[in-house]
């Protein structure tokens, strides 16, 4: 439900201090419906279970839950296919690809402990000095 429902997240109400960046559990969610596809897998390594379940069709049809054993750490991943006709595009353009590029960097370097990868490489800014040692970089370049 977390991935396939809209309005089954918790912090709706207005009054509550906020600790997280997102809204009402829309950023996953959001991504789902403007996929042609969209995989959620997560692994619990305490019940050595696995979970992978995926939607086609802007999150229209949804695919069975598997379940299955599972040996290893606990990681979460989530795999999307964009449906570029939502968004007037035939595909993505160099300024989107430089965005998501520029988001992934954002993440690795910002999320203390979780590793990043783009197209299945990982990420090298591993801390949030190496992210900050980009920028330094680029400006005393230029």
């Amino acid at each position: 439900m977390i991935f396939g429902h809209l309005l089954t997240s918790s912090n709706y109400d207005d009054d509550q201090q906020k600790v997280t960046g997102g809204r009402n559990g829309y950023g996953a969610k959001l991504c789902n419906v403007f996929s042609r596809e969209f995989t959620v897998e997560t692994v619990d390594s305490k019940q050595k279970k696995k979970y992978k379940q995926t939607w086609t069709d802007n999150m229209s049809k949804m695919g069975k839950a598997k379940i299955t054993d599972f040996k290893g750490d606990d990681y979460t991943k989530i795999t999307w296919r964009a449906d570029y006709s939502k968004f007037g595009m035939d595909g993505i353009d160099e300024d989107f690809e430089a965005l998501i590029k520029r988001r992934t960097h954002d993440m690795a370097g910002t999320l203390r402990g979780v590793k990043v990868y783009l197209n299945g490489d990982r990420v090298k800014v591993t801390s949030f000095a190496k992210y900050m040692e980009m920028y330094t970089k680029a400006i005393s370049r230029e």
